[in-house]
């Protein structure tokens, strides 16, 4: 054997054949068994964030880290969702729907690739694609969450660093890609496609955002809409194509769902902001106003809007001024509406009702009326209501007493019913606040349950409204002529099947 290339060629088939040999016999005794064992991954969600054009498979890897000082067998990694899954994995080459008995080395790692396959065209795609990768090992399992952009929409990701960790994005970034308008400082949202929104969006301050009619506005689980100091939101629905805030899903379970996000937020100081024809559904507050600080026009003007299935409050005021009719606001686990801090209101031909059933309310109210707070060192400051009439309005539940005043003696709070009806045991027609109202008298909604607050032919409320406010607002919540007089709350004509 003088050949060198010979001995070479000899000892690594050696070396393969002892090294094969010595690691197909690692033991069960020689992985890690401790079931308080974690992997480690590179991220805990694997997020797509290509905004899909055409039909097609984008493609992304995620690292798997044993930080042990020996083996680990995984018995099982699979996706969750199985063979319904928009998801596919490639674990070591291994495509399998189930790949099992994988290794990983003391102090190594391991790539697995996931694929997704979506046509963004198809409109019965859920908005936001969701899955998980299951690892299976020592008795427990872990996850990585998939998640992968469902349909063609405009998307608003939060990539702006506020600090503490608070990331944002502004209604004007993103151009024409997320549907975004901009003149000066005039933006304006596209309709044809819908919007939608992952952690906090900011109006940012001394702009102006309008939606048109018909826009659809998705936000996902804890997602906010800010409308900061100085800047104002016009939104501008129509009766046929209503501006909707919602959670992600609006599919079977889901579409009542409430906390499926988190609140619309008008910071102190935002002014000028109108709702016209708006729908606000199934998040955790509606509606959150602070102090109007810069001048008397209302923080917001509300018309022909529905704020409904909130895990907190529906609209919760801190001291904002404002002025709505046909307002309809309902079942909210906290109150339903919610004015303190002091603050201005009005609120004409509306229906404010509390038939929340997910769990108990406890002692929350439909109204909830105050007029002072206390601030971070526990002083009680004083905040009157300077205004709070209603006029043609109904406040009602499923409560004995749905009307709770909370209110320092040496405060202000000017509260006027007029024509209203109301459920309560604390005011009565001889109250100083109540002018030809009607009191704890069944308002024969149509199925309040399930948010239907038309009235019931057999409803004594038609004819019992105070006309003069026919000439400001002669349409009800739905557009049918107000009578004269009119019916009180946001709907005139009887529930027809």
């Amino acid at each position: 054997m003088n050949n060198p290339i010979k001995y070479i060629l000899y000892f690594f088939l050696s070396f393969i054949i002892i090294g094969g040999v010595f690691f197909s016999c690692i033991s069960e005794d020689d992985y890690i068994k401790d079931s308080s064992f974690k992997l480690s991954f590179s991220s805990d969600t694997l997020h797509f964030d290509t905004v899909f054009t055409t039909m097609g498979s984008v493609t992304q890897n995620i690292r798997v880290y044993n930080n042990g000082d020996k083996p680990v067998k995984i018995d099982r990694i699979s996706i969750f969702g199985g063979y319904n899954s928009f998801f596919r994995l490639n674990v070591d080459g291994d495509t399998s729907m189930v790949v099992k008995d994988v290794e990983i080395g003391a102090k190594d790692s391991l790539y697995i690739f996931a694929r997704v396959t979506i046509d963004p065209l198809n409109q019965n795609n859920p908005l936001l694609v969701k899955d998980s990768i299951f690892f299976s090992f020592n008795g427990k399992t872990q996850y990585v969450f998939l998640e992968a952009f469902g349909q063609d929409a405009y998307y608003h990701v939060s990539k702006r660093e506020l600090g503490d960790g608070i990331k944002y994005c502004l209604a004007q970034d993103g151009g024409e890609k997320s549907g975004v308008s901009l003149n000066g400082n005039y933006i304006e949202w596209l309709n044809d496609k819908p919007h939608v929104i992952f952690g906090i969006l900011a109006i940012d301050s001394a702009y102006t955002l309008n939606i048109p009619e018909g826009t659809n506005i998705h936000l996902n689980t804890s997602s906010e809409f800010w409308v900061y100091t100085d800047a104002t939101l016009l939104v501008n629905g129509s009766q046929q194509s209503p501006v909707v805030f919602q959670g992600m899903r609006k599919d079977g379970y889901y579409s009542s769902l409430p906390g499926q996000w988190d609140k619309i937020w008008f910071w102190a100081g935002s002014r000028n902001s109108s709702l016209n024809n708006v729908v606000i559904k199934n998040g955790t507050i509606g509606i959150m106003a602070d102090s109007c600080v810069t001048n008397n026009a209302p923080t917001i003007s509300m018309y022909n809007v529905i704020i409904e299935n909130m895990s907190n409050y529906g609209l919760y005021s801190r001291g904002a001024t404002i002025e709505a009719a046909n307002l309809v606001i309902q079942n909210t686990a906290m109150e339903t509406l919610a004015l303190t801090m002091g603050g201005k209101y009005q609120f004409v031909g509306c229906s404010f009702a509390n038939y929340w059933s997910y769990s108990s309310r406890g002692a929350h109210k439909t109204l909830f009326l105050q007029n002072y707070y206390e601030d971070i060192y526990g002083n009680i400051n004083i905040r009157p209501i300077e205004q709070c009439n209603f006029y043609n309005s109904i406040v009602y539940g499923q409560m004995e007493e749905e009307i709770q005043i909370d209110k320092i003696e040496n405060g202000d709070i000017n509260l006027l019913f007029e024509s209203c009806l109301l459920k309560t045991l604390i005011l009565n027609n001889q109250s100083y606040q109540t002018s030809n109202c009607i009191f704890n008298e069944d308002p024969q909604f149509n199925n309040p349950q399930e948010g239907d607050l038309q009235l019931k032919s057999s409803s004594k409320l038609f004819g019992k409204g105070n006309s003069s406010w026919n000439n400001v607002y002669p349409t009800d919540i739905k557009g049918n002529l107000r009578a004269y007089p009119p019916t009180i709350g946001a709907y005139e004509q009887a529930f027809s099947q």
